[in-house]
């Protein structure tokens, strides 16, 4: 008998197990059978039962198996974002941005990425519950026509629907029909988000027209619903052509260190109410008058530059404000913009397109509070939303509608307010339910399902009309019906129809720009409030936005920019505060506003207000599903109705005790090493380097020799790429305790970097992939030959033949190799399965993982030109990353080709190589980032 296992009854801890101890033949050819069964789970899901139509060839009605990109768009806080959905065998299982879409031109940003793995979320509602337990929808329907026969009678009184703001021209018109069948209902709109309409118009700006930009607490280089857009066309001043650059200037006055503040040429951290006193004092130094308000050394050298630029460069100029910050900021804004002549030249106006200012809307969700509290609401249908959660803490709005009599929800999840409704009824994805959607611009399109339904679900159009006017009508005729205006020829509408759904833009759908409406008179700002008063910020988190993607495993594991941290939010501050309060990271404070407290850790942030503390929406969930649950603080509960995002009466308290927060990068400094570098705008010079000899004999690639250079002038490290790299090369998802022991598996990372004073540092970033050494030190010390050169110079992995000695881990600079300690796929029975790509090997546990710029798309491009005779065209091979981007900050080709945009590229003054001097020789090099100071400030 062998000698009992010191470790326990199995080899490996709990999860790491390939097969369960004992396992019979039986039982082997069981489980083989179930994994047989749910890899044809994809082909088994049937198709929509209407006619889609794929972006560029149309369908073979007898394909079995194949991908085929389908356009289309995807919410993001109401807006579009136009898609392209990549099908694989009828399985839906990559999201790349549509390039003919005028909003997102062919990028994507994280969260778009990760949607696809929402579709497969397990935790999504199933079927429809009644008091919690699941029933069928024939029993809503029944319960839901006796009580329309009820509300008829009395013309809809007592009847509230609430939803989130929407762009959606068939939902507007299911809920204007809900309103005319129910005159004396009332629609209330809710969003813990910001709002971008202005009296019915919204602001849009021309950044490539833009020599100067000031903005003011926006990070719309990534939270704003055409950051897409506005990504692309400032990175386009960054960018070096032959060796020269035509660079815009940016200056921002932020409270809380975001994105767009990491790129600025100058900064100025200020609280809300002292950055109202610096706009004073700028607009005195625009008129050339002595600033009257007090300033600092620093703020008086930046704030007089900034006027001097204002002046000389208008028109060509752009100030803008936060969608969450005083109004007053967006006047003094559009004011400015206006005395500048910037109005109408870089700074437009768009007729608002989502539906925050309808006219039939009724209020906001202190309204309907109220209004149930008054008792003035026996019956109300929640859409989407999830204000039990989200809703201020002051409202008391879980309270509230314990008091409706009949409450009925229709969501993703069976969320916090899904517990405390009546009814839960399943909302449809995205991806398998039609739909339309305008983008901030004004351009609309069909959203078509690449999926059928996977449950038991409806989409909040579907449901809509199912209230107004029972029963279930059909989602594809409803939108058809929205789009099919004036067109009486069916042949006509059915043509065009066709032609939407290819492109995945409906043309000339986008609204006119205008001259914005506004004043030229700056208005009088508030003076600023006792310097001793601490203020408390609230903004979305920067992965999971307002919780509703708080179990998107990819997202909570996705890195924050520029903090770094994973699975947890923390309450940051400023170097300065934590040197005054004796505070350190993951020390837990009481936050105190008006009377409600909340415990958070701590992270001290550079480039922090130091009179200001920023929480964080969309943690502490309860019932976000199994991912979600019970990670961070709940900040909804500080939040006023009056002061959603700032709170200028906050106390804080130490509690004496520690919560280890999870970092990816803990270290942020260079430490004199020239990992980014730095060149002016104005006065380039010349990195190029003589390379040193090698040991190593040249190769000759006679064929394909692919390379990669990375712009720093343009990255504004917004991870898009992190996740987009995730979706195509099956990375797995590890967890909270795998990542605090370092065992996180991105192939893919983007490092931040601090140079100068803590309290108003330069903010550098830069993406990591492997770096495709030419004289690998990985490949020498491997024993078994598992990492080897291709003969197109791809540094490749054979998983096959790893036996995971992570020799070759140890032996990389740029650490890059990712070693899959567990097991970490999915359980074999999880739906997470149909997302994962079936060119790319799911890896099992011991061995070594890492980025091979995504050589399963080298090969299908190769092999498609070699059956044209032809060699592959620049341009024509993509990575995952790349093609993700909306800075075009990634650009991937052959060096064989002296015509390539690589090799150009390469060819800049500011080319480098990532730790050069150690005769690595990579292929993926960077390009300096650029800034364009004003010394003199």
């Amino acid at each position: 008998m062998p000698p009992e296992n010191p470790i326990g009854p199995h080899e490996f801890p709990a999860g790491a197990s390939e097969w369960p101890a004992g396992l019979s033949r039986r039982q082997f050819i069981e489980l083989m059978a179930a994994s047989l069964a749910l890899a044809g789970l994809g082909a088994c899901n049937r198709p929509p039962d209407k006619t889609i139509v794929p972006y560029v060839t149309p369908p073979d009605r007898d394909l079995v198996d194949g991908a085929l990109y389908y356009a289309t768009a995807l919410p993001w806080e109401g807006y579009a974002r136009g898609v392209l959905a990549l099908s694989r065998s009828g399985r839906p299982t990559k999201i790349e941005g549509n390039p003919a879409h005028p909003d997102s031109l062919g990028a994507t940003d994280a969260l778009t990425q990760a949607s696809v793995l929402s579709l497969y979320d397990p935790d999504r509602s199933r079927t429809p519950r009644r008091g919690g337990q699941p029933v069928a929808w024939s029993a809503f329907e029944d319960a839901w026509l006796a009580r329309h026969r009820e509300l008829l009678a009395q013309r809809g009184a007592g009847f509230a629907l609430l939803t989130e703001p929407t762009t959606s021209l068939t939902e507007l018109r299911g809920i204007h029909a809900l309103l005319d069948r129910f005159p004396a209902a009332h629609w209330y709109q809710h969003t813990p988000l910001a709002r971008y309409d202005r009296d019915g118009m919204q602001d849009d700006y021309d950044f490539v027209r833009a020599d100067i930009v000031l903005a003011l607490d926006t990070d719309f280089l990534l939270s704003h619903p055409s950051s897409l857009r506005y990504t692309r066309a400032f990175a386009s001043r960054r960018r070096l052509e032959r060796g020269r650059v035509n660079a815009n200037r940016l200056y921002v006055i932020e409270p809380s260190l975001t994105i767009t503040g990491s790129m600025a040429d100058h900064r100025l951290p200020a609280s809300p109410a002292r950055m109202r006193a610096l706009l004073t004092a700028l607009t005195d130094l625009i008129e050339g008058k002595e600033a009257a308000v007090k300033l600092a050394e620093n703020e008086r050298r930046v704030l007089a530059t900034l006027a001097r630029d204002l002046r000389e460069k208008a028109p060509r100029v752009v100030c803008l404000a936060s969608p969450h910050g005083d109004p007053a900021l967006h006047a003094w804004a559009a004011a400015t913009n206006a005395r500048l002549g910037a109005a109408g030249v870089t700074h437009h106006a768009l007729p608002a397109v989502r539906s925050d200012g309808d006219a039939r809307c009724a209020g906001d969700l202190a309204a309907l509070t109220m209004a149930m509290q008054r008792g003035d609401v026996n019956t109300l249908a929640i859409v989407g939303a999830n204000p039990a959660y989200t809703a201020p803490g002051e409202l008391e709005f879980p309270a509230a509608l314990k008091r409706v009599a009949l409450s009925i929800h229709l969501g993703s999840h069976a969320d916090e307010t899904a517990a405390l409704c009546a009814w839960h009824l399943p909302e449809s994805h995205a991806l398998e339910s039609w739909s339309d959607l305008r983008a901030y611009d004004g351009t609309a399109s069909i959203v078509q399902p690449l999926i059928a339904p996977m449950y038991l679900s409806k989409s909040a159009a579907e449901f809509l009309f199912f209230l107004a006017d029972p029963p279930v009508r059909d989602g594809y005729e409803l939108v058809r019906d929205t789009w099919r205006q004036d067109r009486a020829d069916d042949a006509s509408f059915d043509a065009a129809w066709s032609g939407w759904l290819r492109t995945g833009a409906i043309e000339n759908s986008a609204a006119a720009r205008t001259r914005p409406r506004t004043t030229t008179a700056t208005p009088l700002l508030s003076p600023a409030l006792d310097a001793r008063a601490l203020t408390v910020l609230f903004r979305p988190d920067p992965t999971i936005r307002d919780g509703r993607w708080s179990n998107n495993a990819w997202l909570q594991e996705l890195p924050k920019p520029l903090t770094h941290l994973v699975w947890d939010n923390a309450a940051q501050i400023s170097p300065s505060f934590a040197a005054a309060q004796h505070l350190e990271n993951g020390y837990l404070i009481e936050v105190r506003v008006n009377g409600r407290a909340i415990a958070a850790p701590v992270w001290i942030t550079p480039g922090h207000a130091s009179d200001c503390l920023t929480l964080t929406l969309g943690y502490g969930r309860t019932h976000a599903g199994s991912i979600g649950n019970g990670l961070g603080y709940d900040a909804y509960r500080l939040r006023t109705h009056a002061q959603l995002w700032h709170n200028e009466n906050a106390a804080v308290a130490k509690l004496g005790r520690q919560h280890p927060l999870v970092s990816t990068q803990t270290h942020f400094a260079m430490e004199g090493r020239d990992l980014v570098r730095v060149a002016d705008a104005a006065h380039l010079v010349s990195f190029a380097v003589e390379t040193p000899p090698s040991l190593y004999p040249d190769v000759a690639y006679r064929d394909y020799k692919w390379g990669m250079s990375i712009d720093l002038g343009a990255c504004t490290g917004c991870t898009a790429c992190v996740v987009a790299c995730q979706a195509e090369n099956n990375i797995p998802v590890v967890g909270r305790d795998q990542v605090a022991r370092g065992r996180e598996m991105h192939w893919l990372r983007v490092d931040t970097y601090y140079a100068g004073v803590a309290e108003n540092p330069r903010v550098l970033h830069q993406p990591v992939p492997c770096m495709q050494c030419e004289n690998a030190p990985c490949e020498i010390v491997c024993p078994v030959a598992a990492t080897v050169h291709s003969a197109e110079g791809l540094n490749d992995m054979v998983y096959n033949r790893c036996i995971g000695t992570r020799y070759c881990s140890n032996n990389c600079p740029y650490k890059v190799r990712r070693f899959n300690f567990l097991d970490y796929r999915a359980p074999r029975d999880s739906t997470v399965h149909l997302q994962q790509n079936p060119d790319v090997t799911v890896r099992a546990r011991g061995v070594m993982e890492k980025c091979t710029y995504c050589v399963q798309r080298i090969d299908a491009r190769r092999i498609a030109a070699e059956k044209e005779n032809r060699r592959v065209r620049d341009g024509e091979i993509r990575t995952a990353c790349q093609q993700a981007c909306p800075a075009e900050a990634i650009v991937f080709g052959d060096l064989n080709d002296p015509q390539a945009s690589v090799v150009a590229r390469k060819a800049e003054p500011t080319n480098y190589a990532l730790l050069g001097e150690l005769n690595t020789r990579p292929r993926t090099t960077y390009l300096a980032r650029l800034v364009n100071r004003e010394e003199s400030a």
